[in-house]
Order: structure tokens, then C-alpha cells, then sequence
């Protein structure tokens, strides 16, 4: 939140894109693992960032498909201040990143 409280001081514009998918979805993932689906304190109640935005005195901006992700992205690209666009996510689906940060050697290594 602290972030976008701090965007309308970019002077350059900017975009900010905000994957909400109402959780902390790593710490909920790795809960659900772990834990056998014990949950605490991973999922969010967030605002509205469509009027938080405007509350801000910039365009706020909701894309529910690739599609349109791209062309709000191309028209927030084009402001002459900061812009947001929010892509609803759902709850449970990120992938895990751990394989990619840190990847299986092969064991010859």
C-alpha cells in the first residue's frame, strides 16, 4: 500500500500492475503444503484499487484477460503520470517459483 500512496509523486508517469488474488499467495501456497491446509494470516481483504487509484488522482484500470492487460497496459503507458491496472487473480493459483530459483543440478555436477 505504501507503493501506490507514493505513485502520484512520479512526476515520468509509470505503471504499476497489482496480480490480486486477495492472499499472500507464496506464504498460502507453501501453508497449504506444508501444513496440510492450515491457514493464518495469508488471505487479504483488499480495497478497491480502482477508487484507491482515483482517490490518488490517477486512472485506475481492471483487465480480466490477457488481451486486455495488454491494451491497458499500451493506453496506462501512454498517461502523462502514474497509472495502475489491476489483474484479478485467482485465489490458490499461482505456480510455485522454486524451481526456477533455485533448479534441480544434474547430479553428474
Amino acid at each position: 500500500m505504501v507503493q501506490i500512496v507514493r505513485l502520484p509523486r512520479l512526476r515520468d508517469g509509470g505503471v504499476t500492475i497489482i496480480f490480486n488474488n486477495n492472499a499472500y499467495g507464496n506464504v498460502r501456497r507453501d501453508q497449504m503444503k506444508r501444513f496440510n491446509g492450515r491457514l493464518i494470516c495469508s488471505d487479504l481483504v483488499n480495497p478497491d484499487f480502482m477508487h484507491l487509484a482515483e482517490s490518488f488522482g490517477m486512472p485506475g484500470y481492471r483487465a480480466t484477460t490477457p488481451g486486455e492487460l495488454k491494451r491497458l497496459l499500451e493506453k496506462a503507458l501512454g498517461e502523462s503520470g502514474p497509472s495502475l491496472i489491476e489483474v484479478p487473480v485467482e485465489t490458490g493459483s499461482e505456480a510455485t517459483p522454486w524451481e526456477i530459483i533455485f533448479p534441480k543440478r544434474p547430479k553428474d555436477l
